[in-house]
């Protein structure tokens, strides 16, 4: 009996351990690295379920589970752990791992790499350091922030341009734009000016500086950014390719339990950064050239007046009432979730900006989803879509009658301009040949309307490791509704009071499809693997432009064309076709070297019937030292890489064929002459002789690299040298009109950049310390020389500029150099100085110097303490030549805070014509006007080399600790600062401008640019 009861006691006890261990109960514990510091946001998952969760700020988990079940310890850079929940309490240390370490980056196509089997040099951008920026432009936002990268802003005002120059230009007429793709599918990033068909002028010169595309991507979705800066990495995209990739990652979803929500709301207050200092003692007026005595006169721009306080009469800072603080209000909420079948997306992002410049403003609304949907284990779908609506209200800037800051800044202080018009609502100003600033913000509106849908679908088949095969096709359409208006009484456009409203209907459309085979040869071999890529592109852009413009309107106010006497229409249409083939091989020895190769070979409708194709090879080596020598310890990795590629920019459409065109005749002042005449219409040969020997332009560069970490890879330490040899460059040179034809369009000229990149980064502190500081630098360098034109010529105009001052490409000089008027000097430099006490002009134009910086470079310094982080990024420039012709205008007009010193006579450093030291002196009026000025001096005097050091962002911010709140996952605020400082030795809008804009071939151009801009930024950031 007693047996018995001892069997049905040890039955029931194992029943009571086997029941009390099937039950769930909360498992608790920490989360560290190797040094012992805690993790957080690592993945803590029961293996085989969807249950999961995440380490908070302090390393520390609790999740639910079973004794039976696994834990799945898995976190960026370290090797995945896995441990049985047989304890309620367990502490884990994750190893990092080394592979993870080298990182994974994407290349060309949207294939991903390991960074240390690259042969060439990619620069990545994390979205944090796009947040940091506070730009609602994405190109803005990479600005110094990657070695040989170089953004050039055109203003601080909603929805500016901005331009990006990768290791120096390598076209003379083509765009410099580097391609951009979004998620493995390129996008346009157009930056088009609205020009009417008989405007005989460069329009970027004055009007609107419109916006380039990229301005529709919501920087919030952006994971990450790779720039692919060489030949070498971009070589597989062919002829589209010749000034660099940047490939935008975007966001994805996740694996995990439940709806994910973020959400962030931010405010930015934006101030003017920097203006030309103006004097107010001197009222509008000039000089008696009888007298010599300051006399006041009204309806001129001259201030040369007597002073205000002789007169008795105020004076008004009307730059100071002009400008307000911009505001702008950005909101983004984003859904997430998913499992090991299926992850989504889905955001939204709001803009709304009102700017510096009253009546200015920004808006923009971003829908995208993003999905992945595993079908099975072999088959795999998804893709994303995106719409933008964007809404801007521009400012008219440059040499424009109507543009703000040409009428505000000459404006005289005796007159205020806040009485901008009068009771019919006429123009009022100071001078009656300008717009008033605040008539044109009022009353001369130019607005945009864009409406934009690209996104992409993808499918892949998967069947073994050494096929996969995957169908992906993109579309990219946009529509974009422009309407400047100019009221009865403007100036603008050359109306003489009439008034004007002008409609421009932009449609953009581009189609795109890959097709791709890769995989892992099926070798037999420990010691060699090797990848395959090949595959199949096919591309097609459409493009409409349709301009109407109707003058000399009828009844005030209707800004219609049907209220218009005088009508004009024009339209352009292009199409373009082109298909590709390519391939690559990637070989991995013994997980020591790396080689690749590739080839693309592209058909294009832009190419001459002669030329038919083209080939664009490239070759790339990866030698990892640290995995074939017994270094020291201290050094962890050592890469040597070399790269070759070659890659294309492609020909102007429609330049293989002669069209006709109807003519037109113009003095260089006016608009001139065109048909249809009296009624008449009439056409002719444009002039330009079509070429089927077009091929496209080639550049083909070589990059040598050294990769280095040191000290547990807290250092690290990159450099990259290359030399590119632009080919067969597209100019056009002229014929004799005996043929003809007055010009053609041919490959005839060559170019070489050459130039030295590098990259810093230093953890001071072990990964223990609590108190952490990262250093990152990068500095870069480019030489530029034209080598070749051919033609017998030495210089081809870039782009046409002003009268006195040309942007030229010249054989044996830096591309984009400045020529104008230089003075005169003798053999020890000296100015020579005539009798009249003047510089004397030189007879011939010279270089006054070129663009492009001697070099660039940026420094990033981040501390964290705990949840407490600051991060500030410096930016610098050294030289490059910037064209200051609104302080030229300025000095000429006695409006320049210098002018007001002129109760005196100056005498111009330099010697006479005999040698002698010059003592002649002359009038103040005749040295800031004939001199400093350019109302008769050389341009060579407005011409500045350009330093500066810049606080391009700074950034203090805290995560709160949320793991009081289990409905919270984070919370983040923070405070940032973007170009709160500037040291520079330019005198006048901040030198981060270009006139042109992002459209223009045109550098460092300042006639009246609209103002940059400084910005306090607060935001919080909530998860959910």
């Amino acid at each position: 009996m007693k047996v018995k009861i001892k069997k049905l006691l040890l039955l029931a006890i194992v029943i009571i351990t086997q029941f009390s261990y099937a039950q769930e109960r909360a498992v608790t514990g920490i989360v560290s690295d190797n040094a012992g510091l805690p993790l957080p946001g690592v993945s803590v998952l029961i293996k085989g379920t969807q249950s999961s969760t995440q380490t908070d700020f302090d390393g520390k988990f609790s999740i639910k589970a079973s004794p039976s079940q696994t834990l799945v310890f898995s976190y960026i850079g370290m090797k995945p752990q896995e441990r049985l929940a047989n304890s309620t309490t367990i502490s884990v240390k994750l190893a990092e791992d080394a592979v993870e370490l080298e990182s994974v980056v994407v290349t060309a196509l949207g294939i991903k790499r390991s960074e240390k089997t690259l042969g060439y040099a990619v620069s990545k951008i994390t979205s944090d350091e796009i947040s940091k920026s506070g730009e609602q432009n994405v190109m803005q936002a990479l600005a110094g922030k990657a070695a040989g990268v170089q953004v050039i802003g055109s203003g601080g005002t909603p929805g500016a341009s901005s331009k990006i120059i990768i290791r120096g230009v390598n076209t003379i007429t083509g765009s410099s734009d580097p391609l951009i793709v979004i998620d493995g599918v390129p996008i346009d990033n157009t930056t088009s000016q609205t020009t009417a068909g008989d405007n005989p002028f460069n329009a970027d010169l004055s009007g609107i500086n419109n916006s380039n595309r990229a301005l529709d991507i919501n920087p919030d979705d952006i994971e990450s950014v790779s720039i692919l800066k060489g030949p070498a990495a971009a070589a597989l995209y062919g002829e589209r390719a010749g000034n660099g990739v940047i490939l935008y990652t975007t966001k994805k979803g996740k694996i995990g339990k439940g709806l994910g929500i973020d959400f962030s709301t931010s405010l930015a207050i934006d101030k003017v950064s920097q203006l030309p200092s103006r004097q107010n003692k001197y009222a509008q007026g000039d000089i008696n050239t009888t007298t010599k005595i300051p006399e006041y006169r009204t309806n001129t721009p001259q201030s040369w007046g007597p002073t205000a306080e002789s007169l008795g009469i105020p004076m008004y800072d009307n730059v100071g009432n002009f400008f307000k603080e911009g505001l702008t209000y950005t909101n983004n909420i984003s859904f997430y979730g998913g499992d090991n079948k299926a992850t989504y997306r889905a955001s939204y992002g709001n803009v709304t900006q009102t700017g510096m410049i009253p009546e200015t403003g920004l808006k923009r609304n971003t829908l995208r989803i993003v999905g992945d949907l595993k079908l099975s284990e072999k088959w795999k779908t998804g893709g994303s879509l995106q719409y933008t609506h964007t809404t801007n209200t521009l400012a008219q800037n440059g040499s424009n009658v109507s543009g703000v800051m040409l009428s505000l800044l000459r404006s005289v202080g005796s007159y205020d301009l806040r009485n901008y018009k009068d009771a019919e609502g006429n123009n009022t100003n100071y001078f009656g040949s300008y717009d008033n600033p605040y008539f044109t913000v009022n009353e001369n509106p130019a607005t945009s309307d864009v409406n934009r849908v690209f996104g992409n679908m993808f499918l892949t088949y998967t069947p073994a490791d050494w096929l996969s095969l995957t169908a992906k096709a993109g579309i990219d359409t946009y529509s974009d509704y422009r309407k400047q208006i100019f009221a009865i009484s403007s100036n603008g456009d050359n109306l003489g009071g009439i008034g004007e409203v002008a409609l421009n209907n932009i449609t953009n459309k581009q189609y795109y499809a890959d097709f791709i085979a890769s995989g892992l040869l099926p070798l037999d071999s420990e010691w060699l693997k090797i990848n395959y890529t090949a595959g199949l592109n096919l591309r097609s852009s459409q493009e409409t432009n349709v301009f109407s413009r109707g003058k000399e309107l009828a009844v005030r106010g209707n800004y219609n064309l049907s209220n218009a006497t005088q009508l004009f229409t024009s339209n352009e249409d292009e199409n373009i076709m082109s298909r590709a083939l390519f391939g690559q091989l990637e070989f991995d020895i013994k997980n020591q070297l790396f080689v690749t190769g590739s080839v693309r070979k592209e058909w294009s409708s832009t190419y001459g019937t002669s030329v038919n194709s083209a080939i664009f090879p490239a070759a790339s080596a990866a030698w990892i030292l640290t995995s074939t020598f017994d270094l020291p310890e201290v050094i962890n990795f050592v890469k040597l890489s070399y790269g070759y590629g070659e890659v294309g920019i492609a020909p102007q459409a429609y330049k293989t064929l002669s069209t006709y065109t109807q003519p037109f005749m113009t003095d260089g002042f006016t608009d001139g002459l065109s048909f249809p005449y009296n009624q008449v219409n009439g056409m002719t040969l444009e002039g330009s002789l079509g070429n089927q020997n077009l091929k496209p332009e080639r550049v083909l560069g070589h990059e040598l690299g050294l990769s280095t970490k040191f000290l547990e890879n807290r250092l690290t330490f990159d450099i990259n040298a290359y030399y590119k040899t632009s080919k067969d460059l597209l100019i056009t040179l002229p014929l004799p009109t005996s043929s003809g034809f007055s010009s053609v369009y041919q490959n005839a000229a060559e170019l070489v950049n050459k130039g030295l990149e590098i990259e810093l980064g230093y953890d001071i502190f072990n990964k223990s310390n609590p108190f952490q500081w990262n250093i990152n630098l990068n500095w870069s360098k480019n030489e530029n020389e034209v080598t070749d034109i051919a033609g017998g010529l030495n210089e081809v105009e870039i782009e046409a500029a002003f009268g006195s001052i040309g942007y030229y490409a010249v054989k044996g000089q830096p591309l984009g150099s400045f020529y104008g008027r230089k003075w005169a000097r003798d053999d020890n430099g000296n100015k020579i100085i005539g009798s009249d006490g003047l510089a004397i002009i030189a007879d011939e134009v010279g270089n006054l110097g070129n663009s492009a910086p001697k070099w660039t470079g940026g420094l990033r310094n981040t501390f964290s303490y705990k949840r407490v982080t600051i991060s500030g990024l410096l930016d610098f420039r050294h030289g490059g030549a910037v064209y200051n012709g609104t302080l030229a205008r300025l000095h000429n007009f006695g409006v320049s805070e210098a002018s007001a010193d002129r109760e005196r006579t100056y005498i111009i450093d330099g010697v006479k014509e005999d040698g002698t030291t010059n003592n002649i002196s002359i009038s103040a009026q005749d040295y800031y006007r004939k001199y400093l000025g350019d109302g008769g001096g050389a341009e060579e005097q407005a011409v500045t080399d350009v330093n500066w050091i810049r606080l391009r962002d700074v950034t203090l911010s805290y995560d709160f600790n949320v793991k009081r709140f289990s409905f919270l996952n984070s919370a983040q605020i923070s405070f940032t600062g973007r170009n709160l400082w500037l040291n520079t030795n330019y005198k006048g809008v901040d030198p981060e401008t270009s006139l042109t804009g992002a459209g223009s071939r045109i550098n460092g151009l300042d006639y009246f640019n609209n103002p940059g801009s400084k910005s306090f930024i607060m935001s919080l950031k909530v998860g959910f």
